[in-house]
């Protein structure tokens, strides 16, 4: 796709900033920001001349292809072929121009990495940037180079300042000191923040820089700072007239770690699973790694051929969003739920569009179990061992039949579906055509019978689930302490009811019913079809998979070269398995999630060596994530707690310090609304950029503190009820559930009562899941009695010191 080159004129500072400018840092902190200055303006100097240049040929590059044009229509026609030559190279010129590798640097956003390298060998320094794009050294000492592509930007990932390198570029090593590592923000042609090991300084809205201290990001040390001190009942973490300047963080691609660049870098094949806290990177790293593959390799891993299937709505939206800036762009970006319904509707199965809400839930756990996995298989090998049995029954004591059996059996290992078309041509076209007419008979008789049944995915779901025998004993055998007897009887009377119906409907779709009405004899409306289960999607392309080998589409097998399966421990085994089966012999796949901020409680998910076995990947190794780049550490040490026994300490994460976390309890919803408005208006006033979240339990409460804080008169309050989240700067309104995966600056969690979330494993992860969407600070205000689920210590200090 080619890209518009345009010459931009950055706001470009100056590469000597102003005494005022600088005043307020120290003599080290006034070196680095002055350096990283004029580096900028050096690049962006360079940026501006290249785009002009590149302007200039390709104007003349468009004027050769008019005047070609013209002198083709009036030619003669032994010129013509010449013409025509001439005219498809420049064609091809226009075409490539501004994409791929050559694409032009963004002046308004050139780099985020800095690193100054020592080479051995020669004693050489070099500066080296880090960016979306490569920019050639022109003898000035400075060069950008391709984040995925430049060998030398391994650097940059995996090493520290004064660390030395030692790597390995195309069969040659090359040796050195890393002397300088930063990271720095360039947005709308300005430096706006440096972080280095010396510490981060960030641009003020007035025009000032600031030292924001080494603790303004995670580090090993892990909370050994003093954290940022706010007033009690002041919500926003800055007080001063240059708004949040420490809010400012690095662009994604700038917060990659050494751990994650390593999974983003996997080679093309293979299973990465992904085990992270709330903002530790997951989706980061599975992102990124999407921008990778297409980047190293644009035909296998086009956007047409990569899926990224998510929790819900908003992720879907927010992913559409960022994968453009990564250089990726036109991504299947869908839930699983939407993905598989689509599907089906393409594989042309003759079952009903609409699904039913109403299905208990003991038939909800039961058909998302991984026993259901098992069932599968068994009755493929049921349905396999009778065609055999047949064939050796209709065989027995016939010359040639020993051939027949030899031949179905070297076709084992194929899926039943092409086993049974494939043995069925050996015998009417190839070596089984010298067979006796009568063994030969036999054998068809069978495997035509074979052949007519394999492919009717819908029997095989109404045999499975129809038969009440046959859910006994695999709940007796597979899941014995796991549903009641009550409940076993529910799963075996609803099935049984949802096959009968299914089956009389596909048996008699196609006959009018009549009303029963001695004086009207006119026909009826149509048969209205049976709603089957949500969860049957999932078992019926399944069921599939397993006869045919795959989903076929038009006769074609519709794969993917690369999956993405984000917050995977909310999916059932099946529907990750399903998900697997579409992917490429090559098998590239990304699985990422946490066992923490798991929603879904009865999708049979118990940690991920089990979902992986159940899955068919026994063997894939779970890369965990260490450091989270969104909660502070007192915001991490409270969702832990109210995590409790469901909390690994393997699973503990670096955070850097941050703002303390409030309660605020108050007697009734009027007092919190009055504390709410006056706290939000300031912040809004102080802090216009800020986004926040107030997350209520049920989509009701948030309905009502809507409109309690809409009369309070609350600047740009959204009240978002489908995970419509706009993404822009203000305060969102919304129940938990909604916010799986998203961001915010600020987060406030509305009555965390024992009503709300009482002592249980569901209302562990839902409140977890509540306090991680912060990046700076985390209030609970709650109006009635406190949950359990909250510290003590933090309701006493509540009683202690009244908010004010």
């Amino acid at each position: 796709m080619s890209e518009r080159l345009t010459s931009v004129a950055p706001e470009t500072p100056s590469a000597e900033p102003t005494a005022d400018a600088l005043a307020a840092l120290a003599e080290g902190g006034r070196d680095i920001v002055a350096e990283e200055l004029s580096i900028l303006e050096r690049i962006q100097a360079r940026v501006e001349e290249q785009l002009a240049t590149a302007t200039h040929q390709f104007e003349d590059l468009n004027s050769a292809m008019i005047e070609l044009r013209d002198e083709i229509a009036t030619a003669k026609e032994e010129d013509l072929a010449s013409l025509m030559d001439q005219m498809h190279q420049l064609a091809a010129l226009n075409a490539k121009r501004g994409s791929g590798r050559t694409a032009p640097v963004d002046p308004q956003n050139p780099y985020f990495g800095h690193l100054r390298l020592r080479e051995a060998r020669m004693g050489k320094l070099r500066d080296v940037l880090i960016g979306k794009r490569t920019m050639l050294d022109k003898g000035d000492g400075l060069s950008i180079v391709d984040w995925r592509n430049a060998p030398v930007s391994r650097l940059y990932y995996r090493y520290d300042e004064l660390d030395e390198y030692e790597e390995e570029f195309d069969d040659r090593s090359i040796e050195g000191t890393v002397l300088l590592r930063r990271s720095v923000v360039v947005g709308e042609g300005k430096l706006r923040r440096i972080d280095t090991p010396q510490g981060s300084f960030a641009l003020g809205r007035g025009g000032a820089w600031r030292d924001l201290g080494r603790e303004a990001r995670p580090s090993l040390a892990g909370g050994t700072g003093k954290a940022v001190r706010v007033p009690r009942g002041q919500l926003g973490v800055n007080n001063d007239l240059d708004g949040l300047a420490d809010k400012r963080l690095q662009e994604i691609t700038a917060l990659i770690d050494k751990q994650q660049f390593g999974l983003i870098t996997q080679p093309e094949s293979g299973v990465v699973l992904i085990q992270g806290g709330a903002g530790s990177g997951k989706t980061t790293v599975a992102l990124h790694r999407v921008a990778y593959l297409a980047f190293q390799d644009r035909r296998r891993f086009s956007p047409e051929k990569m899926l990224i299937v998510v929790f819900n709505e908003a992720l879907v939206e927010y992913i559409r969003h960022v994968l453009p800036s990564l250089g990726v762009e036109g991504v299947t970006v869908t839930t699983y739920r939407r993905w598989s319904a689509a599907l089906l509707r393409r594989l042309r199965l003759d079952i009903p569009a609409q699904r039913t809400d109403s299905t208990p839930e003991a038939v909800v756990r039961f058909k998302k179990h991984p026993m259901v996995l098992e069932m599968i298989a068994e009755l493929v090998a049921e349905d396999l061992a009778d065609v055999e049995r047949s064939l050796e029954d209709r065989l027995r004591g016939r010359p040639g039949g020993e051939q027949v059996l030899e031949q179905w059996r070297k076709l084992a290992k194929l899926p039943p579906s092409v086993r049974g078309h494939r043995a069925l041509r050996w015998l009417i076209e190839e070596d089984g055509r010298n067979l006796p007419a009568k063994t030969r008979a036999a054998a068809e008789t069978s495997l035509r019978a074979f052949r007519g049944s394999v492919d009717d995915v819908v029997g095989d779901w109404a045999e499975l689930f129809g038969d009440g025998r046959r859910i006994r004993n695999a709940i007796a055998s597979k899941a014995p302490d796991e549903f009641s007897d009550s409940e076993v009887n529910t799963i075996v009377k609803w099935c049984a009811k949802k096959t009968s119906a299914l089956i009389d409907w596909r048996d008699h779709k196609d006959e009018p019913n009549l009303r029963r009405d001695d004086d009207d004899d006119e026909p009826s409306s149509p048969r209205k079809p049976p709603r089957l289960d949500g969860e049957d999607d999932a078992v019926i392309m399944r069921l599939y998979q397993a006869k045919r080998g795959g989903l076929f589409v038009k006769g074609k097998r519709f794969e993917y070269e690369h999956i993405v399966i984000d917050e995977a421990q909310d999916l059932c085994p099946i529907e990750v398995r399903v998900l697997l089966d579409t992917a490429s012999a090559g098998r590239s796949v990304t699985i990422a999630g946490d066992k923490a901020q798991k929603m879904i409680f009865d999708n049979g998910f118990v940690d991920w060596p089990q979902l992986l076995e159940d899955a068919g990947l026994p063997h894939v190794a779970i890369q965990p994530l260490k450091i989270t780049y969104r909660s502070t550490r007192q915001v991490m040490a409270i969702a832990q707690h109210v995590l409790g026994h469901l909390h690994d300490p393997n699973d503990d994460l670096i955070a850097r310090d941050g703002a303390p976390v409030s309660y605020f309890g108050f007697s009734d919803m009027g007092e919190s609304v009055a504390f709410l408005g006056e706290a939000l208006r300031n912040l809004m006033q102080r802090e216009p950029t800020a986004s926040v979240a107030l997350l209520t339990r049920y989509p009701q409460q948030a309905e009502a503190y809507y409109e309690a804080l809409h009369i309070a008169e609350v600047p740009r309050l959204r009240l978002v009820s489908r995970q419509d989240f706009t993404f822009l700067p203000g305060i969102d309104v919304t129940d938990v559930r909604q916010v799986k995966g998203l961001e915010f600056d600020y987060v406030i969690v509305l009555d965390p009562t024992r009503q709300n979330y009482p002592v249980r494993d569901s209302a562990r992860h839902l409140l977890h899941i509540a306090c991680t969407r912060t990046a700076y600070q985390l209030w609970l205000v709650c109006s009635g009695r406190p949950s359990p689920l909250v510290p003590q210590d933090l309701i006493d200090e509540d009683d202690e010191q009244p908010p004010g």
